[in-house]
Parts: structure tokens; C-alpha cells; sequence
């Protein structure tokens, strides 16, 4: 028995006909695609957490993007690198995109003020756009940013008591603890500030992809616990100079020595992960 090669050699019209399918097969292969669930919120990176207006999240999927690329001015594009992120119809502003993941600020007014929904996220790269992603928006969706190191999730409370101190500017964690960024645990009654995400509607109206030039505060107020003990409140609203960012100052109350507290923030019956440690001595 002859036996025949897998390889085909195509002439006239099937050639043409093999080159087509070739190149219909070339644009599937690079549409985007969400990740059912990819949609999360970029402050807790946790799955399953809730997001909201004005929170800025990361998309995760395929042919996203055909580069990295980074934003590099502020108020932030609702297009970089050829990329474009809706969510129902309305444009994100964009922080960063890559081939399988995109920082995108959810638009302040996807939804009517007040109300939580399911709302449609389109990813459009280089003129081809997803599947819509359906994902649910909620008035608030809190979460502490956080710097993973050796498995710990070091909250981004940054202490601001005594500026001729040597823990000023630095991590509320273990010494040496988060890579090369000082960092020193708390004090009871330091002042921390903290870098958060999902804090819900501010009292000034801000354009998406917008930072704030003025005081902008948060219209509900957050609690803020380490290790369950409410801290005393000094501040929450839009971190100056970074879009989609809260800030939220507060005194460290009393609690037990540690060296990875649970930090959470709490606001709107929503409490943040408690996988988010600060240390204090």
C-alpha cells in the first residue's frame, strides 16, 4: 500500500481557497477574549470580590492587547495601544494593557447613581472587540492595595505621623519585610494612610480617568479594622494625582502586637479581605 504525506500542496483555486481560510483562521485567533469571571477588582486581586463605579479593575484574558503598554498622563485615555474597554457602551479610561490583562477604570457613570447592575464589559483591540462580559456592579466594592511579598499581602498603609521620623513614608509592617521599601510596624496612634479601592460615590463629580486637583471625600464613611478593632477615622475620599484611587487616613487604635494583623476596610456592609495584613508593635 502507498503510503500518502499529511503535507498538501494546494495549486489554482485551492490554493487561494487554503490562503483564505488561513487568514479567516489568523483574525479568530486574535480577537479578544474576557475570561468568564476575569473581571476583579485590581486593589484586593481577589476573585469573587465586589467591584464598583470608579474602581479601577483588571481584565483578564486572551489577545487583549497585541503590546504592553502604559499610560503615561493623566487624566488616562479611554483608548492606548489600539485599545479600547466599554462597559455597557460607555468607554473605560485605561492604566496599563498586555496581551492577557488590562487595567481599565470603570466608568463613573455606567450606572444610574445609587443603584447596583450587571453591566456588559467589550474589550476592542486593533478593530476587533470581544464577546461582552457581563459582570455586576455594586455601590461599594472596598479593597486595601497591597504589595505581595513571600506570600504576604502587605496592606499599603503608609505611615504619616512624624516626618523627621524614620518610619515616615514607610510600610506599617515587619522591618525589611516588603522587598526593598522600608518598612516599620505601627504604633498605637500613629497616622497611616492607605491607598483603596471601591469607596462608592465621592461629593465632587469627577470625569472618568480624571484625579482630583481639590479635596474630594467619600459620601459614606469607611471603617477601618485591624484585627476586628475599629481605628479612629481621620479622612476618606479620591487620592490626589491617582485615578480611581481612595485615600483613607486613620490613628492605629489599640491592639495587640502583630506582625500580620487582618486589615479591612468596611463601608456600605461590604468588608474588605482579610488577607491583608499590617504589623503592630
Amino acid at each position: 500500500m502507498t503510503q500518502h504525506s499529511s503535507r498538501q500542496i494546494f495549486s489554482g483555486p485551492q490554493k487561494y481557497a487554503a490562503v483564505a481560510l488561513a487568514a479567516c483562521c489568523a483574525l479568530v485567533a486574535q480577537t479578544p477574549s474576557i475570561n468568564s469571571g476575569g473581571i476583579i477588582d485590581a486593589a484586593s486581586s481577589s476573585v469573587g470580590r465586589p467591584i464598583s463605579a470608579g474602581n479601577i479593575v483588571s481584565i483578564y484574558g486572551t489577545n487583549l492587547a497585541s503590546q504592553v503598554a502604559l499610560a503615561d498622563s493623566v487624566p488616562l485615555s479611554t483608548s492606548l495601544s489600539n485599545v479600547s474597554v466599554s462597559f455597557n457602551g460607555i468607554n473605560a479610561a485605561l492604566q496599563f494593557v498586555a496581551p492577557g490583562q488590562i487595567n481599565a477604570q470603570i466608568p463613573w457613570n455606567v450606572l444610574p447613581a445609587g443603584q447596583n447592575g450587571t453591566v456588559n464589559a467589550v474589550v476592542t483591540s486593533n478593530g476587533r472587540s470581544s464577546a461582552p462580559e457581563p459582570v455586576v456592579v455594586n455601590q461599594f466594592g472596598p479593597g486595601v492595595y497591597q504589595a505581595t511579598v513571600g506570600g504576604v499581602q502587605h496592606a499599603f498603609a503608609i505611615n504619616a505621623t512624624d516626618p523627621t521620623s524614620q518610619r515616615y513614608g514607610s510600610f506599617a509592617a515587619q522591618t525589611g519585610s516588603v522587598g526593598s521599601y522600608p518598612a516599620f510596624p505601627a504604633q498605637v496612634n500613629d497616622i497611616l494612610l492607605i491607598y483603596a479601592g471601591g469607596l462608592g460615590a465621592v461629593d465632587t463629580p469627577m470625569a472618568t480617568g480624571a484625579a482630583p486637583t481639590t479635596t474630594v471625600n467619600t459620601t459614606t464613611r469607611p471603617t477601618v479594622l485591624i484585627n476586628n478593632v475599629p481605628a479612629g477615622f481621620l479622612f476618606a475620599g479620591l487620592s490626589p494625582g491617582y485615578p480611581g484611587v481612595y485615600q483613607v487616613n486613620i490613628r492605629v487604635p489599640q491592639v495587640a502586637a502583630g506582625v500580620t494583623l487582618p486589615f479591612q476596610i468596611q463601608i456600605g456592609g461590604i468588608t474588605s479581605t482579610a488577607s491583608t495584613t499590617i504589623a503592630v508593635q
